[in-house]
């Protein structure tokens, strides 16, 4: 039979009349539908870009109103009490109250209101002395609690309403059953900035002023305060203002919703961060905390936050951006933050001299144009299917004229096929023979040498493997026990460490140790000692969890470690385990042998550098068990 090139009867028969132009109509076809479509999607990404910067802005306005309304309502209630207790104080000697406040002496030595009337409470300095006329203005000053009370309770952003007096006492609502436990015995209220901010060096105009943000004396965290004088005359006599907490800002920030997922903060005009929602912390990588009081912790002074300034921040191009916008400068209205690109929108609060700033991730804004276009590729496969559909049809009736040309070449290759199946699966494969096509015969054997090379390979490999992995298993396993041993702890908790430090997860340990072991070795013989060694782990592996480790640590001393599982869980565990033990009873010749174990557990924390830290707390766990008398749990 007369040998005929494959590649040259290929092309003659069946390429160059058929698949040639097939492929180049369908190529055309995909190029000018895809150029179509991505048109389509530029177009859409256009629009989208250009409505954004009007939707969002109007949303940023609602946010500006709303905090500029929020803080004119404050500042516009700070300003009728201050006319209402300027008042007081100038006609206050001609009123008179029924109800008197009962004052006792705090062990501190100041002086308290000691019973909560629904109204204020009340703390004086200890260094003050209460004559007839401070006791006089301690009580006729009762009058400021009913709308003291009506303005906190009616008004969501104030948390607290209070007089400062110049005689160093302080009128606070809502009531505070140990206020005198709030301020240093002998506090000065003119070293607060919620007073001095108000005074006549500081606020001259005698108007109502915003404080920067303090620390609470009374515990509320931080805060600003919208404070006004009180003066009779001249005469300042203390200073009445509103507190508002920072997370009473921040929610005026999440009352309303920045499309496409935005999110804002506030600044200063200095840069200084006032308030941020916990998704611009990690964006910008910010710490918005709040502050932890210490237990009886007392605020002697002023203590201002200390603001994160955003010009110091690590971003260039931020930071760029905001110096324009402080500077009145034009500025970038998209910057890049740790790879991914941002539209920045901002808006300035007169009132305050504040900047809201809003950050959208352009991911969020085409999100809707990639699932357009999503739907464009797909409906793209769709128009490719039906083409393929098409041209299948066309490819019957090529495929009668090639039907001749096939059957040539088409039995020696599915036979080349079914061996192929075949490979690594039988061990005897039937050999290839020549099909009178050069280059079928030339695969034909390099086929037959490849299978004769490959099946020596894998019986060599396969000894191999199985030699390595049982010598892994036995280094592994403890020969008398089958729990692992001390190798594999070591090996395993070096890498598991390192999982469990940079997962931020958790586990626990416990140490096991059988109590009195060596009577059973030198009563019984170490026979009986190693089958009660057996029969203990057997007894842990049917309570413990499939995923749990038991390792023999040593004689009759056993590491058990607990994945996922915290202290207090893995006491229980422990527990459950010592009542299991407590009923095993191992026949010896007419009597049952019984054994306890002491268990000390601990638990992995972050400053765990390596195991061995770890087993040396469980141990000092485990020796108070035995310290306890043994058969016990630490």
């Amino acid at each position: 039979m007369k040998n005929i090139n494959l590649k040259k009867l290929i092309y003659q028969n069946y390429l160059k009349t058929a698949l040639t132009s097939i492929i180049f109509i369908e190529i055309t076809l995909l190029i000018l539908y895809f150029y179509v479509t991505n048109s389509l999607v530029n177009k859409s990404s256009e629009f989208i870009l250009k409505d954004i910067r009007e939707t969002v802005y109007s949303k940023i306005d609602d946010i500006k109103n709303n905090i500029n309304r929020n803080l004119f309502e404050i500042e516009k209630t700070a300003y009728l009490f201050q006319n209402e207790h300027q008042n007081f104080f100038k006609y206050y000697k001609n009123i008179k109250i029924d109800k008197v406040p009962i004052l006792k002496k705090a062990p501190n030595g100041m002086y308290y209101k000691a019973v909560d009337n629904k109204g204020s409470s009340v703390v004086i300095s200890k260094h003050m002395k209460i004559d007839k006329t401070l006791e006089a203005e301690l009580i006729k000053t009762e009058l400021f609690d009913n709308n003291f009370k009506v303005v906190v309770d009616n008004n969501q952003m104030i948390s607290s309403a209070y007089f400062n007096s110049r005689y160093n006492y302080s009128r606070y609502y809502p009531f505070i059953n140990d206020i005198y436990n709030v301020f240093p015995p002998s506090y000065d209220i003119k070293k607060y900035n919620f007073y001095y901010k108000a005074d006549l060096l500081h606020n001259p105009e005698k108007k109502a002023v915003w404080t920067d943000i303090y620390l609470d004396p009374a515990g509320q965290g931080w805060m600003i305060s919208s404070i006004v004088p009180i003066y009779n005359n001249n005469l300042l006599e203390g200073v009445t203002g509103f507190d508002i907490t920072i997370e009473k800002i921040i929610e005026a920030l999440f009352e309303i919703k920045i499309p496409y997922n935005g999110s804002s903060f506030l600044i200063n005009n200095n840069g200084e961060v006032i308030a941020t929602t916990n998704k611009i912390d990690d964006i910008l990588g910010t710490n918005n905390k709040q502050y932890k009081y210490k237990k009886n912790e007392k605020i002697n002074g002023t203590i201002l936050k200390e603001k994160v300034n955003i010009l110091k921040h690590k971003n260039k191009e931020l930071v760029s951006i905001l110096k324009n916008m402080l500077s009145k400068q034009n500025y970038e209205r998209e910057l890049i933050i740790d790879g991914k690109r941002y539209f920045i929108f901002t808006k300035y609060i007169e009132k305050t001299s504040w900047y809201i700033i809003s950050l959208i991730k352009e991911d969020d804004v085409l999100k809707e144009v990639n699932e357009l276009e999503d739907y464009y590729v797909g409906l793209g496969v769709f128009i490719i299917s039906m083409i393929i559909i098409f041209y299948t049809i066309f490819f019957v009736y090529l495929y009668k004229k090639a039907q001749n040309f096939v059957k040539g070449i088409n039995k020696p290759l599915l036979k080349i096929i079914s061996l192929t199946k075949n490979v690594g699966k039988k061990r005897k494969l039937e050999k290839l023979t020549s099909t009178g096509v050069t280059e079928l015969d030339l695969l034909n054997e390099n086929f037959n040498n490849m299978v004769k090379e490959l099946e020596e390979r894998t019986k060599k490999l396969i000894e191999v493997e199985a030699k390595r992995e049982l010598q892994e298993h036995l280094a592994n396993i403890d020969a008398l026990t089958g729990a692992y041993n001390r190798r594999f702890l070591s090996n395993f908790t070096e890498s598991y460490l390192k999982i469990v430090k940079r997962e931020k997860s958790i586990f626990s340990l416990m140490i096991i140790d059988i109590d009195d072991f060596k009577f059973v070795n030198d009563t019984y013989g170490h026979n009986v000692g190693d089958e009660i060694l057996i029969l203990l782990v057997e007894q842990m592996k049917d309570l413990l969890r499939e995923n749990d480790i038991i390792v023999r640590f040593g004689g009759d001393e056993f590491i058990v470690l607990l994945p996922d599982t915290n202290q207090e869980n893995t006491i229980n565990v422990a527990n459950k385990l010592l009542e299991k033990i407590n009923e095993i009873r191992y026949p010896f010749k007419d009597e049952y042998l019984s054994i306890t174990v002491s268990i000390g557990t601990t638990e992995y924390n972050q400053n765990d550098e390596n195991i061995e830290a770890i087993i040396k707390r469980a141990d000092e766990s485990l020796y108070n068990s035995k310290h306890k008398g043994k058969n016990t749990v630490s």
